[in-house]
């Protein structure tokens, strides 16, 4: 496979590769943020894929945010681009980071949903979301801007959002740490992590979540929504399963999305022969990880997610029968929301 290509946040010069007679590329470059980790060894293994079935030469691009790699999908410089779905939503909307942007960014696609909940400890006299006031938490990131709209906007609907003291910007593995040991009362996080924190502490569960607090934040943030989430296939010990044992499902979340965007000038062909061919060889890549479930033909599809589905998905997800009547009200609504702000 090819190798790693690194662009600048701007002025990238590469040109846009020419098609082939099949009308497909000579090449694809999947944009990365980081050349390592779970996440890149399965960009490694779908582009493999391609390369050997389609004879398109592959590269991971690395590219340090959204804010630099839309441009780069717009132009055609780059092809496929991962993120959270905030990104694509405030860049479609030309909103924060975005202002006076002219992008019209679409799913390849769903790639998670990332159900978020306050976690603590069992001996901490934490039974729900109110008693959090005046105690010390984490749920701020850097990088994960999520997070810290997602905790923010339910400390605000229960009305403790001045009574917490928050310890910001702490690494997965340090929330993890701080947790355990103490130092902070509850952590914001994905309900799979529980289970690692499970490890060392058994026991340790998430507050419940209203209805109406998901809802409160799904009006300050469309990228989020509430649903209830049922248990998660991991396996990490073999007498449990997901997030540990003793832990009731279903449990309702504040629920976001992580996604493969392309440009909507992405070519329909190339979008659905990349999916086409992803699934002819789907066993092949559980083979080399079991994390590739998460992108099993019907969970890629939804009728919550708040950025459109390119026309090359929409056409393969209907042509395996995955495609909902659901989905597409959702996706003619989100399309003339588009069309509303142009």
């Amino acid at each position: 496979m090819g190798a790693v290509a690194i662009f600048a946040a701007v002025g990238c010069e590469r040109a846009a590769p020419e098609p082939r007679p099949d009308g497909l590329p000579e090449s694809l470059f999947w944009g990365v943020r980081a050349t390592q980790g779970t996440t890149y060894v399965m960009d490694l293994a779908l582009l493999r894929t391609w390369e050997e079935e389609l004879g398109i030469k592959c590269f991971t691009t690395q590219v340090a945010s959204s804010v630099a790699a839309f441009p780069h999908l717009q132009s055609g410089r780059l092809h496929v681009w991962q993120s959270g779905i905030r990104d694509a939503y405030l860049a479609n909307h030309g909103s924060a980071e975005y202002e006076d942007a002219d992008f019209d960014i679409r799913i390849f696609f769903k790639t998670a949903d990332v159900h978020l909940a306050f976690v603590v400890l069992p001996d901490s006299g934490i039974e729900r979301m109110e008693d959090l006031a005046g105690r010390t938490i984490t749920y701020t990131s850097k990088r994960a801007v999520t997070m810290t709209e997602a905790g923010t906007a339910l400390l605000d609907f229960y009305g403790i959002g001045d009574q917490v003291r928050d310890i910001p910007n702490l690494s997965m593995r340090e929330k993890h740490a701080a947790l355990i040991e103490g130092r902070v009362d509850a952590s914001l996080e994905g309900l799979p992590n529980v289970d690692v924190i499970w490890r060392d502490e058994p026991g340790a569960r998430p507050l419940d979540l209203s209805n109406e607090a998901t809802a409160y934040v799904q009006q300050r943030y469309p990228w989020f929504w509430g649903e209830t989430a049922s248990p998660d296939w991991r396996m990490y010990k073999e007498n449990y399963r997901g997030v540990g044992p003793g832990f009731d499902y279903p449990r309702h979340a504040a629920t976001t999305q992580v996604a493969t965007f392309v440009d909507v000038s992405a070519d329909e062909k190339l979008v659905y022969t990349l999916l086409e061919t992803m699934y002819a060889r789907f066993d092949s890549l559980l083979e080399i990880h079991p994390y590739f479930r998460d992108y099993a033909v019907d969970r890629i599809a939804s009728e919550t997610v708040s950025v459109p589905y390119h026309a090359g998905t929409v056409r393969y997800l209907k042509d395996v029968g995955v495609w909902t009547d659901a989905m597409e009200v959702n996706q003619q609504r989100l399309l003339g929301e588009l069309g509303a702000t142009r």
